[in-house]
């Protein structure tokens, strides 16, 4: 799960960085000195506070819950010291079709991927003209050709993967899924 929450901070455009097992957290539990280290620390560019991450499954929780409480204490703890917050994701927060949708966008958005300007603004443009609309009807309205659509659809999921062009994350993305612009 660690790794899926690494593709979720990845693809998040206000995550300016992450690191996996950050710190540990030095803590006392029944007169007993103890050591925790949460999974992530992820830092955002704007209007939320660090977040101290643990991953767990949610049955581990709920069985566990005893044995965690001192540690997840002394984490909110540490993290409220540090002006951090510490949360808890589970499988429930990071299995979705967000995650599924953020795997798919994220080769898209790769330095290797060549995205010509002509083209990207051709898009741009046609959405704009458009309005709310999908995938297909973009490619159709910007070209006849099916060789020449194809040549346009990576484009098409960079502009959604870097925030260009808007949509629900949290449904499939298909050749019918509603796309907008969100800049002008």
């Amino acid at each position: 799960m660690e790794r899926d929450v690494c593709c979720l901070l990845e693809f998040d455009l206000n995550v300016v960085e992450f690191v996996e097992q950050p710190v540990t957290i030095h803590y006392v539990d029944q007169g007993k000195a103890r050591r925790y280290t949460p999974d992530f620390l992820a830092r955002y560019a704007t209007g939320k506070l660090p977040q101290l991450v643990e991953v767990k499954y949610a049955a581990d929780l709920l069985a566990r819950q005893e044995e965690f409480a001192a540690r997840f204490q002394a984490a909110r703890q540490y993290a409220q010291a540090q002006g951090w917050e510490f949360s808890i994701w589970t499988e429930v927060e990071i299995k979705t079709q967000y995650l599924k949708n953020a795997k798919f966008l994220l080769r898209f958005r790769a330095s290797t991927l060549v995205v010509r300007p002509e083209y990207r603004q051709l898009l741009l443009d046609v959405v704009g003209q458009l309005g709310r609309t999908t995938p297909a009807e973009i490619l159709l309205v910007a070209f006849e050709s099916p060789d020449r659509q194809a040549e346009l659809l990576p484009v098409l999921w960079h502009l959604v993967s870097t925030n260009q062009l808007g949509c629900n994350l949290s449904e499939p993305l298909t050749m019918s899924s509603p796309l907008w612009t969100l800049h002008n």
